[in-house]
């Protein structure tokens, strides 16, 4: 893979990881902008509703990194900290930036009429899903989230000592987890863009069934992928299931709970609203 994609003369590189991950948060805010109208909003409301998001996200990310690699934290904080191209862990920037949208809204709601969470979160959820592929592929790039050795034809070999690959599996076939997860990520954008968000907006299914549909669907696409991560994902409760594996299982728990307690079909299209007072 090639995670250098540019090195200038004194030595300066660019990862191909930052851009690709770059473009993955701007092709879902660029996607999110041409549902202005769906979303209700002002292009103002918008972009302080995403600039919230993203800081939360960022945020979120690198303090799950610290969290799960706590002892080497301590051990050498300084390079943990400068560290950008690696490093981020997607459960915690997704539950951060899910916290902070709701407190966004609890802002909003004082100063705008007061409207509910879950509309809104159907479609951030869905521009999620869709920056993510191309951040996955970043992964790729850069040869972190990487697989166990595999021996299917269609295994990644990474040779750079500049990628996130130890040493002793450059060279050695690995499965491109990255792009496993970045084809998952790519259906879920497809069946919520084309399928259910319409469906939504044309009231057959409840407010909030993209948004807990996609929790539900990337839990389970991620607890399985992570069996097959061959980079040190830490142990939590002294069992075999990763850090984000346990996220993983309560997040898609509560996601079915939450759909199966508030049904998924919309019975009242007519009397539905995303305000909190319940009117058109």
């Amino acid at each position: 893979m090639h995670p250098i994609l540019c090195r200038w003369a004194d030595g300066t590189t660019l990862a191909t990881y930052s851009v690709l991950t770059a473009l993955g948060y701007l092709t879902g805010i660029v996607w999110l902008r041409t549902q202005v109208k769906n979303l209700r909003t002002t292009p103002a409301v918008f972009y302080s509703l995403v600039g919230t998001l993203l800081v939360a996200a960022l945020s979120g990310g690198k303090l799950g990194f610290f969290i799960v690699e706590w002892r080497e934290f301590v051990v050498a904080p300084g390079p943990m900290l400068l560290e950008w191209n690696t490093g981020w862990v997607f459960w915690s920037g997704f539950l951060l930036a899910c916290l902070a949208g709701f407190f966004y809204q609890i802002w909003y709601n004082k100063t705008h009429r007061p409207r509910t969470y879950l509309p809104v979160a159907d479609y951030f959820g869905t521009a999620l899903a869709l920056g993510h592929v191309i951040g996955r592929i970043g992964c790729w790039a850069e040869g972190c989230c990487h697989g166990r050795p595999t021996g299917l034809p269609w295994g990644s070999l990474f040779t750079s000592l500049a990628s996130s690959v130890p040493p002793h599996l450059l060279g050695v076939l690995l499965h491109p987890t990255q792009l496993y997860e970045a084809f998952g990520e790519a259906v879920a954008a497809a069946v919520l863009i084309g399928w259910g968000l319409p469906g939504i907006r044309a009231g057959k299914y409840r407010y909030g069934t993209a948004f807990l549909g996609y929790i539900l669907y990337y839990s389970i696409l991620r607890f399985l992928i992570e069996s097959l991560r061959g980079d040190d994902r830490g142990l939590f409760l002294s069992t075999a299931l990763s850090p984000s594996q346990w996220v993983s299982l309560a997040a898609g728990l509560a996601a079915a709970w939450a759909l199966k307690t508030r049904g998924v079909a919309e019975h009242h299209p007519a009397k539905r609203s995303i305000y909190a007072d319940g009117k058109p």
